[in-house]
């Protein structure tokens, strides 16, 4: 390859955006896992932290997030069975907060973020069409943040530290109740 050229990116690879259900468990433990040891400034939480927590808590969390309707997580199935992305949801406060937002870079720039930050929106529309969507993006993520205002959010003004990360913050984006992408 010369100089100045970038490689070029393979077709996007047939995935499945689906709910979680009880039975990812296991596969969603790990691709969690792995996006907090591969992008850990993308996330409030820890690998070191998560890797510890027992069966019974990622059964909880897995059941809820299959079952809730203020809780739900989405994922991105590649047609071999490989979990390659993930976005979960839960309600706080009247709003839904978007968190766990993560695609394997091995699938970037393909649209699989899009397409689970999409069927995340439209279950939140369904459980609570009145609530506004809120969420918290390291604002270094430039593709992340462009995903989101593509879809609507915009930044609120508010700022906080990543508590794992001295010196680095997170900002806060929200999406109106109904708000849709934004044209362009």
């Amino acid at each position: 390859m010369s100089p100045g050229t970038s490689p070029t990116r393979s077709p996007a690879p047939e995935v499945t955006i689906r709910r979680i259900t009880d039975s990812d468990r296991d596969g969603y433990r790990a691709l969690r896992l792995q996006a907090l040891k591969i992008d850990p400034m993308a996330f409030g939480s820890t690998w070191s932290r998560e890797s510890e927590y027992d069966e019974a808590l990622w059964t909880e969390r897995t059941h809820q997030a299959a079952t809730s309707f203020e809780v739900s997580s989405w994922l991105a199935e590649s047609h071999d069975g490989e979990l390659v992305g993930m976005a979960g949801v839960f309600w706080e406060k009247g709003s839904f907060v978007v968190w766990g937002m993560w695609v394997d870079p091995r699938s970037r720039g393909t649209g699989i973020g899009g397409r689970l930050l999409d069927e995340l929106l439209r279950w939140t529309a369904t459980a609570h069409p009145e609530a506004a969507v809120r969420l918290s993006v390291n604002p270094t993520q430039s593709a992340a943040v462009n995903l989101y205002l593509a879809r609507g959010f915009r930044p609120t003004g508010g700022v906080e530290p990543l508590g794992h990360t001295p010196g680095a913050v997170v900002e806060d984006m929200a999406r109106p109740p109904g708000g849709s992408r934004t044209s362009g």
